[in-house]
Protein backbone atom coordinates (compact mmCIF):
# COMPACT_ATOMS: atom_id res chain seq x y z
CA UNK A 1 0.00 0.00 0.00
CA UNK A 2 1.37 3.42 -0.96
CA UNK A 3 2.26 5.94 1.75
CA UNK A 4 -0.46 8.55 2.46
CA UNK A 5 0.53 12.12 1.64
CA UNK A 6 0.71 14.61 4.49
CA UNK A 7 -1.49 17.68 4.82
CA UNK A 8 1.10 20.37 4.07
CA UNK A 9 2.44 18.57 1.02
CA UNK A 10 -1.11 18.25 -0.28
CA UNK A 11 -1.78 21.91 0.45
CA UNK A 12 1.40 22.99 -1.36
CA UNK A 13 0.30 21.09 -4.47
CA UNK A 14 -3.27 22.41 -4.29
CA UNK A 15 -2.23 26.04 -3.82
CA UNK A 16 0.19 25.80 -6.75
CA UNK A 17 -2.47 24.25 -8.99
CA UNK A 18 -4.94 26.97 -7.99
CA UNK A 19 -2.85 29.54 -9.84
CA UNK A 20 -3.81 28.01 -13.21
CA UNK A 21 -7.62 28.49 -12.97
CA UNK A 22 -7.08 31.95 -11.50
CA UNK A 23 -4.81 32.95 -14.40
CA UNK A 24 -7.17 31.46 -17.00
CA UNK A 25 -10.14 33.27 -15.45
CA UNK A 26 -8.60 36.74 -15.91
CA UNK A 27 -9.31 37.11 -19.66
CA UNK A 28 -12.68 35.37 -19.29
CA UNK A 29 -13.77 37.68 -16.47
CA UNK A 30 -12.22 40.85 -17.84
CA UNK A 31 -15.46 42.12 -19.34
CA UNK A 32 -17.41 41.24 -16.20
CA UNK A 33 -14.87 43.12 -14.11
CA UNK A 34 -15.09 46.19 -16.32
CA UNK A 35 -18.90 46.19 -16.10
CA UNK A 36 -18.73 45.66 -12.35
CA UNK A 37 -16.42 48.66 -11.91
CA UNK A 38 -18.64 50.85 -14.11
CA UNK A 39 -21.82 49.81 -12.30
CA UNK A 40 -20.18 50.24 -8.91
CA UNK A 41 -19.07 53.75 -9.82
CA UNK A 42 -22.55 54.60 -11.16
CA UNK A 43 -24.46 53.29 -8.14
CA UNK A 44 -22.01 54.81 -5.65
CA UNK A 45 -22.44 58.18 -7.39
CA UNK A 46 -26.23 57.87 -7.08
CA UNK A 47 -25.89 56.87 -3.45
CA UNK A 48 -23.56 59.76 -2.69
CA UNK A 49 -25.81 62.26 -4.48
CA UNK A 50 -28.86 61.08 -2.55
CA UNK A 51 -26.99 61.31 0.74
CA UNK A 52 -26.00 64.88 -0.07
CA UNK A 53 -29.62 65.70 -0.91
CA UNK A 54 -30.86 64.24 2.36
CA UNK A 55 -28.15 66.05 4.33
CA UNK A 56 -29.02 69.37 2.65
CA UNK A 57 -32.71 68.83 3.40
CA UNK A 58 -31.95 68.05 7.05
CA UNK A 59 -29.77 71.14 7.47
CA UNK A 60 -32.46 73.22 5.75
CA UNK A 61 -34.82 72.14 8.50
CA UNK A 62 -32.27 73.04 11.16
CA UNK A 63 -31.44 69.40 11.95
CA UNK A 64 -28.09 67.74 12.47
CA UNK A 65 -27.57 65.30 9.54
CA UNK A 66 -26.07 62.72 11.92
CA UNK A 67 -29.18 62.81 14.07
CA UNK A 68 -31.42 62.51 10.99
CA UNK A 69 -29.39 59.59 9.62
CA UNK A 70 -31.53 56.78 11.17
CA UNK A 71 -34.59 58.10 9.39
CA UNK A 72 -32.93 57.91 5.99
CA UNK A 73 -33.11 54.10 6.00
CA UNK A 74 -36.70 54.31 4.73
CA UNK A 75 -35.88 56.66 1.87
CA UNK A 76 -36.97 54.92 -1.39
CA UNK A 77 -34.23 56.45 -3.55
CA UNK A 78 -31.51 55.55 -1.04
CA UNK A 79 -32.80 51.99 -0.68
CA UNK A 80 -32.98 51.62 -4.47
CA UNK A 81 -29.38 52.81 -4.87
CA UNK A 82 -28.19 50.39 -2.19
CA UNK A 83 -30.16 47.56 -3.80
CA UNK A 84 -28.69 48.28 -7.22
CA UNK A 85 -25.18 48.35 -5.76
CA UNK A 86 -25.70 45.06 -3.92
CA UNK A 87 -27.20 43.50 -7.07
CA UNK A 88 -24.19 44.52 -9.18
CA UNK A 89 -21.78 43.03 -6.64
CA UNK A 90 -23.81 39.82 -6.29
CA UNK A 91 -24.04 39.32 -10.06
CA UNK A 92 -20.30 39.83 -10.53
CA UNK A 93 -19.53 37.45 -7.65
CA UNK A 94 -21.81 34.72 -9.03
CA UNK A 95 -20.30 35.00 -12.52
CA UNK A 96 -16.77 34.85 -11.09
CA UNK A 97 -17.64 31.83 -8.95
CA UNK A 98 -19.22 30.00 -11.91
CA UNK A 99 -16.19 30.61 -14.15
CA UNK A 100 -13.68 29.60 -11.47
CA UNK A 101 -15.71 26.50 -10.62
CA UNK A 102 -15.84 25.39 -14.27
CA UNK A 103 -12.14 26.00 -14.85
CA UNK A 104 -11.17 24.29 -11.60
CA UNK A 105 -13.35 21.28 -12.40
CA UNK A 106 -11.80 20.94 -15.85
CA UNK A 107 -8.27 21.25 -14.42
CA UNK A 108 -8.55 18.85 -11.48
CA UNK A 109 -10.81 16.24 -13.07
CA UNK A 110 -8.93 16.08 -16.38
CA UNK A 111 -5.51 15.68 -14.78
CA UNK A 112 -6.46 13.39 -11.89
CA UNK A 113 -8.37 11.09 -14.28
CA UNK A 114 -5.38 10.98 -16.65
CA UNK A 115 -2.62 8.33 -16.56
CA UNK A 116 -0.71 10.74 -14.31
CA UNK A 117 -3.43 10.43 -11.64
CA UNK A 118 -2.30 13.88 -10.58
CA UNK A 119 -2.52 17.54 -11.38
CA UNK A 120 0.75 19.24 -12.37
CA UNK A 121 1.15 20.49 -8.80
CA UNK A 122 0.68 17.03 -7.33
CA UNK A 123 2.99 15.51 -9.93
CA UNK A 124 5.67 18.11 -9.22
CA UNK A 125 5.56 17.36 -5.50
CA UNK A 126 5.42 13.56 -5.87
CA UNK A 127 1.72 12.91 -5.24
CA UNK A 128 -1.05 11.05 -7.01
CA UNK A 129 -4.71 10.23 -6.44
CA UNK A 130 -5.68 6.60 -5.99
CA UNK A 131 -8.74 4.58 -5.05
CA UNK A 132 -9.00 3.35 -1.49
CA UNK A 133 -7.55 -0.01 -2.58
CA UNK A 134 -4.67 1.70 -4.40
CA UNK A 135 -6.08 1.36 -7.93
CA UNK A 136 -6.47 4.09 -10.51
CA UNK A 137 -9.74 6.05 -10.13
CA UNK A 138 -11.98 6.46 -13.15
CA UNK A 139 -13.31 9.81 -14.44
CA UNK A 140 -16.60 9.37 -12.57
CA UNK A 141 -14.90 8.85 -9.23
CA UNK A 142 -12.53 11.76 -9.84
CA UNK A 143 -15.49 14.01 -10.73
CA UNK A 144 -17.24 12.86 -7.54
CA UNK A 145 -14.07 13.66 -5.61
CA UNK A 146 -14.08 17.20 -6.97
CA UNK A 147 -17.77 17.74 -6.18
CA UNK A 148 -17.32 16.21 -2.73
CA UNK A 149 -15.02 19.12 -1.90
CA UNK A 150 -17.98 21.53 -1.88
CA UNK A 151 -19.08 20.66 1.70
CA UNK A 152 -15.54 21.35 2.92
CA UNK A 153 -15.62 24.81 1.37
CA UNK A 154 -19.03 25.42 2.98
CA UNK A 155 -17.62 24.26 6.33
CA UNK A 156 -14.77 26.82 6.14
CA UNK A 157 -12.26 24.12 5.10
CA UNK A 158 -12.93 21.90 8.11
CA UNK A 159 -13.31 18.94 5.75
CA UNK A 160 -9.95 19.71 4.16
CA UNK A 161 -8.31 20.05 7.58
CA UNK A 162 -9.31 16.46 8.38
CA UNK A 163 -6.30 15.38 6.31
CA UNK A 164 -4.10 16.93 8.98
CA UNK A 165 -5.30 14.92 11.98
CA UNK A 166 -6.44 11.60 10.51
CA UNK A 167 -3.89 8.80 10.57
CA UNK A 168 -4.57 8.01 6.90
CA UNK A 169 -4.47 11.72 5.96
CA UNK A 170 -7.78 11.47 4.09
CA UNK A 171 -9.89 14.62 3.80
CA UNK A 172 -13.68 14.68 3.73
CA UNK A 173 -13.81 14.57 -0.08
CA UNK A 174 -11.49 11.55 -0.03
CA UNK A 175 -13.84 9.73 2.33
CA UNK A 176 -16.94 10.62 0.33
CA UNK A 177 -15.42 9.56 -3.00
CA UNK A 178 -13.45 6.53 -1.81
CA UNK A 179 -10.06 7.98 -2.82
CA UNK A 180 -6.69 8.66 -1.25
CA UNK A 181 -3.77 10.99 -1.99
CA UNK A 182 -0.55 9.01 -1.75
CA UNK A 183 3.11 9.37 -2.59
CA UNK A 184 3.88 8.55 -6.21
CA UNK A 185 6.21 5.62 -6.94
CA UNK A 186 9.78 6.70 -6.31
CA UNK A 187 8.79 9.90 -4.48
CA UNK A 188 10.78 10.72 -1.34
CA UNK A 189 8.90 10.62 1.95
CA UNK A 190 10.36 13.98 2.99
CA UNK A 191 8.77 17.22 1.84
CA UNK A 192 10.31 18.23 -1.53
CA UNK A 193 12.50 21.35 -1.32
CA UNK A 194 10.32 23.07 -3.94
CA UNK A 195 7.18 22.48 -1.87
CA UNK A 196 8.93 23.75 1.22
CA UNK A 197 10.05 26.95 -0.54
CA UNK A 198 6.57 27.47 -1.95
CA UNK A 199 5.02 27.21 1.53
CA UNK A 200 7.57 29.63 2.95
CA UNK A 201 6.87 32.09 0.13
CA UNK A 202 3.16 32.01 0.97
CA UNK A 203 3.85 32.46 4.69
CA UNK A 204 6.09 35.47 4.02
CA UNK A 205 3.52 37.01 1.67
CA UNK A 206 0.78 36.53 4.28
CA UNK A 207 2.89 38.10 7.02
CA UNK A 208 3.80 41.01 4.73
CA UNK A 209 0.13 41.61 3.93
CA UNK A 210 -0.79 41.46 7.62
CA UNK A 211 2.02 43.89 8.47
CA UNK A 212 0.89 46.31 5.74
CA UNK A 213 -2.72 46.27 6.98
CA UNK A 214 -1.64 46.62 10.62
CA UNK A 215 0.64 49.53 9.71
CA UNK A 216 -2.14 51.24 7.75
CA UNK A 217 -4.56 51.08 10.68
CA UNK A 218 -1.85 52.08 13.15
CA UNK A 219 -1.17 55.21 11.07
CA UNK A 220 -4.90 56.00 10.95
CA UNK A 221 -5.18 55.57 14.73
CA UNK A 222 -2.13 57.78 15.31
CA UNK A 223 -3.52 60.50 13.03
CA UNK A 224 -6.90 60.33 14.78
CA UNK A 225 -5.22 60.69 18.17
CA UNK A 226 -2.98 63.49 16.92
CA UNK A 227 -5.91 65.53 15.59
CA UNK A 228 -7.62 65.20 18.98
CA UNK A 229 -4.63 66.58 20.88
CA UNK A 230 -4.69 70.29 21.92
Amino acid sequence: MATPAGFWRRYAAWSLDSLAPLALSVPLLWGTGQRWLAQTDLHLSKLQLRLFELADAAMGQGLDPLQALPGWTNDPALRAALGDLAGAWLHAALVAMAVLFALSAAWWVAFEASPWQATPGKRLFGLRVACRDGGRPGPGRVALRFLAGIPSWCLLHLGHAMAGWRADHRALHDLLSGTRVVLAPGAAAAMPPGARRWLWAQAIALLAAFAAVATFYAVLAFEALATGLP
